[in-house]
């Protein structure tokens, strides 16, 4: 039995050794790729002081102070605007001469590489991670990475000290060659890339799409997808790998973390946009204010960094305190995105579909997307594409579709308003029209009654004991026939009854009995053949270019033909007079009123003029 407890104490002591010695191994040996985890080889100090030089970092170290992390995890420390030193000691264990990439993972400001020389560290590389393009960085990479070439056997030792003010620190590294680092790094880029360009395509369309239908939420769409963009860029280490200095700077002078906050209260208003187009809801307006404020913060918080980022520290000035609202931002943000959705289909059978959108929603969204990278909530795996990417992806399609149809409806409710306003516009045009016609009819009753038996009595006067006075007959004649016609105008039997031809000759007879004109008038077709809505307008237009000739032209002989046929009817009106500059004619009341009965009736009108006279032509289509 005491054989056996021995037995079974010593193969404990064996596997703790084991188990000791893969964890705590301070060197790694490498005969090519290399796919281990280096937190079992990578040791760690945080530098609290701030003030510690490498020969203070070679004591502490040897003071066996440095630590190591979980090697099943990354090296997550949260905001640390401490100095972090890292430790390796890495060894090539073959024949062969190997050279290797030390990479770094991380959204450090700056990263100083130490190696061992002659019994001494010496400084032989500082990588300024946010400011560098790709083609100015020794090893032309997304991410910071040192080279290391170690011939047969040989051994070198580094300290590695990395300084991330304004991001989280967590940090992923790895050790292994170029070309196995390359190979994994083009898949990287085919996969992210490919949803990069996706989404920039799709956030174009979204933006000329929404200037051209008018619609917001497409422009909500398109910068919710450029603001994930900057993210994906960030987050991913590829600004470095944008060619050009001027969006390299301006995509370096963004932070990721407003710009969640961005994206997530545009992605509220596409949501809102989507579910309460018709259902108007007191608490959602609440809802909406709260959104619009976190999106001015946001944009606040942005402009800040953006103007002072080299002042923008997590132990210093107005940094941290933006940081920790931010947060706080975020967090509130997811749950009024949660309870809008919940509140939308709280009293319908949708409650549980409903809950699952919106807890999917908490789960992936540019915010959730943003505190898993930063190592705040690490409650998904990282991959690559990321999970996030099809989310985006998919529900581009989802919204696209929710968006289309929503303006849809929209187009169809503002055309059934604008139908119905139509239509009351419409029955009150008629209910005035209606009025009008009582009231005119009224006053030609009255008219009648009234000035036409008086001037029915003058006449009979007038005709009995003034038969000699040809002119007074002719006036009074004259005054009878007119107030008939203004009784017509005033009803609806003006347009039947009126003879064009022979108002016109009525017309031409009295201006030609005044004897300082002699009109000619010529009139081809009946009267038959004119439509009857252009009987007045042809009076009208007749009646202005006879008293244009009659008081500015100073004509002696003037002619006025109409040529009538089933297509159109021809006006011509020509003098002998003096003429004028049809250029500054064109402010005359008369002419502008023949000008606009022309348009009004879709004819055509040209005038033609000098020391010699004037000739008018009018043109005006006889179906109407």
């Amino acid at each position: 039995m005491k054989k056996f407890i021995f037995s079974i104490f010593l193969l404990f002591l064996i596997n703790f050794s084991n188990f000791a010695q893969e964890k705590f191994n301070d060197t790694l040996f490498v005969t090519g790729i290399n796919r281990e985890n280096l937190g079992k080889y990578v040791t760690f100090w945080v530098d609290s002081s701030k003030t510690a030089n490498i020969k203070k970092i070679e004591n502490t170290f040897l003071s066996h102070k440095f630590k190591h992390w979980n090697s099943n995890s990354t090296l997550n420390l949260g905001k640390n605007p401490y100095p972090l030193w890292f430790h390796l000691t890495v060894k090539n264990s073959s024949k062969k001469y190997q050279d290797y990439w030390w990479s770094f993972y991380t959204q450090a400001d700056t990263i100083t590489v130490y190696k061992k020389l002659n019994h001494q560290f010496k400084s032989i590389d500082t990588i300024l991670n946010s400011t560098t393009l790709l083609d100015d960085k020794k090893v032309r990479t997304r991410f910071p990475a040192i080279k290391i070439e170690l011939d047969a056997f040989e051994a070198q030792e580094y300290f590695v000290k990395i300084e991330n003010l304004r991001n989280t620190q967590n940090a992923i590294t790895d050790l292994t060659t170029p070309e196995d680092n390359l190979m994994w790094e083009k898949k990287f880029y085919w996969s992210t890339a490919f949803f990069i360009g996706c989404f920039s395509l799709i956030s174009i369309l979204c933006f000329f799409l929404g200037l051209f239908v008018k619609e917001k939420a497409f422009l909500f769409y398109s910068f919710y997808l450029l603001f994930i963009i900057a993210m994906i860029l960030s987050e991913e280490l590829m600004i470095g790998v944008v060619k050009d200095k001027t969006i390299f700077y301006i995509l370096n002078h963004l932070h990721s973390l407003p710009n969640a906050i961005i994206a997530l209260s545009l992605h509220f208003k596409l949501i809102k946009f989507i579910l309460y187009q018709k259902n108007k809801q007191p608490k959602v307006k609440i809802l909406s204010i709260l959104n619009f404020s976190f999106l001015i913060f946001g944009f606040v918080f942005n402009l800040i960094y953006f103007i002072w980022k080299e002042e923008m520290f997590f132990d210093a000035g107005i940094f941290p305190y933006l940081w920790n609202s931010s947060i706080f931002v975020v967090f509130s943000l997811m749950t009024i995105t949660f309870i809008s959705i919940i509140l939308r289909y709280k009293k319908k059978k949708y409650i549980i579909l409903s809950s699952l959108l919106g807890l999917l929603l908490l789960y992936y969204n540019p915010a959730g997307y943003f505190l898993n990278y930063a190592g705040i909530l690490n409650y998904y795996p990282i991959t690559y594409p990321n999970y996030f990417y099809w989310i985006v992806f998919i529900e581009f399609i989802l919204l696209g579709c929710f968006i289309g149809w929503r303006h849809q409806q929209t187009l169809k409710r503002n055309y059934q308003l604008l139908s119905n306003k139509s239509k009351k516009k419409e029955k009150d045009f008629r209910k005035k029209i209606a009025i009008q016609k009582k009231e005119r009819a009224t006053i030609a009753q009255d008219l009648h009654d009234d000035l036409g038996a008086t001037l029915s009595a003058v006449k009979l006067i007038v005709t009995n004991s003034y038969q000699q006075d040809k002119t007074l007959l002719s006036m009074i004649t004259k005054a009878n026939t007119d107030l008939r016609m203004f009784f017509n105008k005033l009803t609806d039997n003006y347009q039947k009854e009126i003879n064009i031809i022979k108002e016109i000759q009525e017309k031409i007879y009295s201006l030609n009995s005044i004897g300082k004109l002699n009109i000619t008038f010529i009139s081809l077709g009946t009267d038959q053949k004119i439509a009857t809505k252009l009987k007045q307008p042809i009076y009208k237009i007749c009646n202005e270019l006879l008293n244009n000739i009659l008081k500015h032209s100073q004509a002696k002989e003037a002619t006025l033909q109409i040529i009538i046929d089933d297509l159109q009817i021809e006006i011509l009106a020509e003098d002998n007079g003096i003429g004028y500059n049809t250029k500054l004619a064109n402010k005359g009341m008369g002419l502008n009123n023949i000008k606009e009965r022309v348009k009004k009736w879709k004819g055509n009108y040209y005038v033609s003029s000098n020391k010699n006279g004037t000739t008018s032509i009018i043109t005006l289509p006889n179906k109407l």
